[in-house]
């Protein structure tokens, strides 16, 4: 958890420098949807006081692990101590990521979007230059009581007055507790069913036995 995400299409009409950089540059990207470990995906880190996208790849190279996609907050001290403390942090930008949840051969799909319609999603991570290109990692956390009957984890969600603290600021890890960020959650069609056909989620009822979220 999280294994797959969209990006876009872009739909933001008024957009802040965060939007802006990502907007600016991913056309550069033959990918922004269905988004999986070892996939590139932009991120955007802080150079000079300003926001500037990167093209990464997802998942850290580890002799036990090839793509370590997720980085637990509660190893910031320990595995990823070295990342944290040197600033090595970025924001990965999020049209949608799913999850999925019920018992083997009837589970359901989930997407998770922003309420606001159009606007991305902000996940917090980290980044290395990796053995043969820049990799990143996204921070997950506790899930949200919104999340936590689908999963017990999720990415840390960021709002756009903490993305400064997150990049610059020595240890913002308070800022990694609890999303202040509002999802809207839908069950959908399963996107990795016809991966090539994957142009964002399809909404969906529940099957028939599954007790949704209630």
């Amino acid at each position: 958890m999280c294994n797959l995400y969209d990006i876009g299409p872009k739909r933001h009409r008024d957009s802040n420098d965060w939007d802006s950089a990502v907007s600016a540059a991913i056309h550069r990207f033959k990918k922004t949807t269905g988004i999986r470990k070892t996939d590139t995906g932009p991120v955007l880190v802080m150079e000079q006081k300003e926001p500037h996208l990167k093209s990464m790849r997802w998942g850290f190279q580890r002799s036990f692990n090839p793509a370590i996609n997720n980085a637990r907050t509660e190893k910031l001290d320990s595995a990823w101590s070295e990342a944290w403390k040197d600033k090595r942090r970025c924001l990965i930008p999020i049209s949608t990521f799913y999850e999925w949840s019920g018992p083997t051969g009837d589970k359901q799909t989930f997407a998770f979007q922003s309420q606001v319609e159009g606007n991305w999603l902000w996940a917090a991570g980290l980044w290395e230059s990796g053995k043969d290109e820049p990799a990143y990692s996204m921070l997950t956390t506790n899930a949200s009581p919104a999340v936590s009957p689908i999963h017990d984890r999720m990415p840390v969600l960021l709002s756009a007055d903490s993305f400064d603290e997150f990049l610059s600021a020595q240890d913002p890890r308070d800022l990694l507790a609890n999303s202040p960020v509002s999802l809207d959650i839908f069950r959908c069609e399963n996107p990795l069913k016809n991966p090539s056909d994957h142009t964002g989620p399809r909404e969906e009822d529940f099957l028939p036995g599954f007790d949704g979220m209630d």
